[in-house]
């Protein structure tokens, strides 16, 4: 009887200690992959797997394999997870990754189809099937795989983020105009200004395109400005707004410049920074700017500043942005709280240097709907004040509404 209890405390000794050590030679294993030492660690995954059948170790070893664009041999060891635990998630991602990678899109779709028909809510599945049909250039596809996670899971952030980019691959034209009506108060001895914008917009393969010609009505004087502007991609995460205008009328700058670079960091953060430059007839003005924004649930929330040096002092504006999304990305009630002017609204054209310095503060309320997946329809409300004089503001309110045609 002792001689059986000391044999049974030495087989769980020697199993509990070789579990140890194994555990301990995987965390090697994986020190090895990440740290680029793959072939060290294929060495390690091998001896572990001489022993016995291990999932994560098998994984580990394929990915290693994949990562090195050895993808016969990622196929062998990741299939050979399927047949040992079938349906096992990890081992549809790492495979789908694989077929992507060595531009097999269909079979890296399969696999995704797989692992959907496992977990059919799979957010991870769903999106990466999004991306791929898009990267296949099967933009209806795509679109579609996303608005239909929307459609039973609304305000996912990273689903709004990537409806929005591959929708303009699907709708690669769009003409919109905006009209815009200011009245002000008695104190400001002012007529009502009126704006009106006429754009058209084109999805390349390297980025949206739009041209658009404004019109401003103010002061008894009429003014056109034409510009144009333009969103290159610049890899998976990034993009540039590139902006020119020009007009030969005294109600805007003469010439004006944009650039900024936008950068998609992870857990749906969003930040960028640019300038704007505007030449006027006496002199010509730097702006620079800067956003950080984020998708919190069914809501986008963002801060925007602009800074312009100046001889006599600098010159700082801003405005904290919040929109409730709904179904889709063209489908939003949004609130905007400013103060000082933006170089970027085209409804308040800005005509001197002077305007750029202006106190003003201002509460926005917008919608945006997005009617039988053609139609784009917007409206604004703004109610804000202008300083007059030190310590005297007097008000102002405005509308915009929008129309838009998607083809």
């Amino acid at each position: 009887m002792y001689f059986q209890i000391v044999s049974v405390l030495f087989i769980l000794l020697g199993t509990g200690t070789s579990g140890i050590l194994q555990a301990q030679t995987f965390d090697e294993a994986r020190n090895f992959a990440f740290n680029g030492e793959r072939e060290k660690a294929r060495s390690i995954c091998r001896q572990i797997l001489s022993e016995g059948f291990n999932s994560d170790v098998a994984l580990l070893m394929g990915r290693t394999y994949a990562w090195d664009g050895m993808y016969d041999s990622a196929r062998v060891v990741l299939q050979e997870v399927l047949i040992q635990r079938p349906g096992n998630m990890e081992a549809y991602d790492a495979l789908s990754d694989v077929e992507f990678w060595a531009d097999d899109n269909a079979k890296a779709i399969e696999y995704c189809n797989a692992a959907l028909k496992q977990e059919p809510e799979s957010s991870k599945f769903a999106l990466k099937k999004a991306r791929i049909l898009y990267s296949d250039e099967q933009y209806e596809e795509a679109v579609e795989e996303l608005e239909t996670y929307l459609h039973k899971n609304p305000g996912e952030p990273d689903f709004l983020l990537k409806l929005k980019e591959y929708r303009l691959d699907l709708m690669k034209n769009r003409i919109r105009l905006v009209y815009t009506f200011d009245n002000f108060n008695s104190e400001f001895n002012r007529d009502p200004w009126h704006f009106l914008a006429l754009s058209y917009g084109r999805k390349t393969k390297l980025g949206s395109v739009i041209a658009r010609l404004n019109y401003a009505n103010r002061f008894d004087s009429n003014g056109l400005q034409f510009e144009i502007d333009a969103y290159p991609k610049i890899g998976e995460n990034n993009y540039a707004y590139v902006n020119y205008g020009y007009s030969s009328d005294a109600l805007f700058p003469g010439n004006r410049f944009g650039f900024e670079l936008y950068h998609n960091f992870p857990n749906a953060w969003e930040g960028s920074i640019g300038m704007r430059y505007l030449d006027f007839s006496s002199s010509g003005v730097d702006i620079y700017t800067a956003t950080l924004g984020k998708y919190v649930g069914n809501y986008w929330v963002s801060l925007r500043s602009y800074v312009t040096p100046d001889s006599d002092g600098t010159s700082v504006s801003g405005a904290l942005s919040v929109r409730r999304y709904f179904a889709d990305s063209e489908n939003y009630l949004g609130l905007k709280l400013s103060y000082g002017v933006s170089p970027d609204d085209n409804r308040k054209p800005i005509d001197t240097e002077q305007n750029l310095t202006l106190k003003t503060r201002a509460v926005r309320a917008e919608y945006n709907r997005l009617i039988k997946k053609l139609w784009i329809v917007s409206a604004g409300f703004n109610i804000g004040s202008e300083q007059l004089e030190p310590g005297n503001y007097s008000g102002y309110y405005s509308f915009d509404i929008g129309f838009s045609r998607l083809f």
